[in-house]
């Protein structure tokens, strides 16, 4: 196992060290033939586009226990898997988003949200011998291709306007390349990844129980920005295919193997070992999303989107989405020598394209500017400030579906003139949040625990799927949880 770089977060992987090989009912587990080596060419694929993945997902997690905790569960279970001599790459993603992926020539990649998520090692293998299954199984070729693809019609319809509003309208959403796993792949990754499970030594039962607090986590998240969550259907733009019948199709396959429920260790010390003090939610560095409101302590801004805007911040951007389908992005972009910002509007953010209704603004005592276009059926407003550095400019770019302009334009009026920026106070006030790990009191409840988390809104509900507690159920003394602390 050797680090590379600096980072503990990203480990390449040779030969497995750490595999316990299940010798109970192995006859039953239907293991995946051997499979061709890993090609220069898959690896050559997976290398060209490593980079802007962990760019996209905000770097590498660096953490002094994470890092090789989730090396030495990928080590065990790379050795279980139809390629064991192969050599894999994992990488923990500085990312709150729950998600986990691989690329061709065997790299794997976990967020930091999906391991807090996972409430054992069992259930956090579970996850990374199904990315596994798809690098074995080369479910991934074909799939940078298509990436590709969008990101060049993105591109192309830049250049038909004569600027790069397409782009960043695209750039909302195109981060769907990564989830075009068909049905089929994703259930061969389940089941070989389930059998990987099993010949690695841990619970197969980790499996459906990691799904169920997917699915539960999906169902809130859908539930926090105001859509429909239903676990049966299947979301393209997901990466990973809906979990009702997943759960059912693994929970029968993990009775299958003959092994009893709770037999095996789930392996709960290591992992409550190395989420304790991790960090949880959005990295400081890149800002903070506390219910509306955005607040950046580093850059030393803040800004509140409108109400029924759903926010999700990214490592260079800051999105919002309304169930009406209307979009606000916002980042920031070299000056370029543009003296005020109306100027900067005309000649370098909107290049050729007409802009209209152009206005200098003052907004709590900083220089801006907007105005307004139309870019493929939706209407554009743009909104610049002077970031105060002579290099720099902050950006909004609003596009609303035409029919829904005139009613969401004074919630985006509010949120123009609410960017402000923080005093040193300010920004030191704010601080991040982290897992706490805890062992329940007599007398303590999952609402009296729920309470003391920090968040805004649905303590409860959060508090049980980041536990994997169904509704209903109670905590015991002696019980360890997760509090989310500040």
């Amino acid at each position: 196992m050797k680090a590379i770089g600096r980072w503990l977060g990203e480990v390449v992987l040779g030969r497995w060290a750490f595999f316990a090989a299940a010798t109970l009912s192995l006859a039953l587990i239907p293991l995946a033939p051997a499979q061709a080596q890993i090609s220069d060419s898959e690896r050559r694929q997976g290398a060209s586009a490593h980079e802007q993945i962990v760019a996209q997902y905000g770097g590498v997690y660096d953490h002094p226990e994470v890092g090789p905790y989730v090396a030495r569960v990928t080590t065990r279970m790379a050795g279980a898997s139809s390629m064991p001599n192969e050599q894999f790459r994992v990488t923990v993603l500085n990312s709150p988003v729950v998600n986990a992926f691989a690329l061709p020539g065997g790299y794997v990649y976990v967020t930091r949200g999906l391991v807090a998520l996972a409430n054992s090692e069992a259930e956090l293998a579970s996850v990374i011998g199904h990315e596994i299954a798809h690098v074995t199984m080369r479910h991934g070729q074909g799939r940078q291709n298509r990436a590709i693809g969008a990101g060049l019609l993105g591109a192309v319809l830049g250049v038909a306007v004569g600027s790069d509003l397409v782009n960043q309208i695209f750039s909302v959403g195109a981060s769907g390349f990564l989830a075009d796993y068909s049905r089929d792949q994703e259930n061969e990754a389940d089941s070989v990844g389930l059998n990987m499970l099993v010949m690695a030594g841990y619970d197969p039962f980790a499996a459906p129980a990691f799904l169920e607090s997917l699915g539960a986590q999906s169902a809130l998240h859908a539930q926090l920005r105001g859509a429909r969550y239903d676990a049966n259907r299947v979301d393209w733009l997901a990466s990973h295919p809906a979990t009702g019948q997943r759960v059912r199709d693994t929970l029968k396959q993990a009775q299958d193997t003959g092994v009893a429920p709770g037999v095996r260790a789930g392996g709960e010390d290591a992992h409550f070992a190395a989420v304790d003090g991790m960090l949880h939610g959005d990295d400081p560095k890149e800002g903070f999303v506390r219910g509306q409101r955005f607040i950046h302590p580093d850059m030393r801004f803040a800004f509140e989107v409108p109400d029924g805007f759903t926010m999700t911040n990214a490592s260079t951007s800051v999105t919002a989405r309304h169930p009406s389908g209307a979009q606000i992005k916002f980042d920031s972009a070299p000056r370029r020598s543009a003296g005020s910002m109306a100027e900067y509007l005309t000649r370098v953010w909107s290049r050729d394209a007409t802009l209209s209704q152009i206005e200098a603004l003052d907004v709590n005592g900083i220089p801006a500017a907007t105005g307004i276009t139309r870019v493929k059926g939706k209407d554009v407003r743009l909104v610049a400030y002077d970031a105060g550095d002579k290099e720099n400019v902050f950006r909004f770019l609003f596009a609303t579906p035409p029919r829904q302009t005139s009613s969401l334009k004074p919630g985006l009026q509010e949120m123009v003139r609410s960017f402000t920026r923080l005093n040193a106070a300010e920004a030191a006030d704010v601080a991040p949040r982290r897992i706490e790990v805890h062992t329940v009191r007599r007398g303590e409840t999952v609402a009296s625990l729920a309470a003391n988390a920090a968040y805004f809104t649905d303590e409860e509900k959060r508090f049980r799927v980041l536990n994997g507690l169904g509704d209903g159920e109670q905590v015991q003394a002696g019980q360890r949880v997760k509090l989310v602390v500040e």
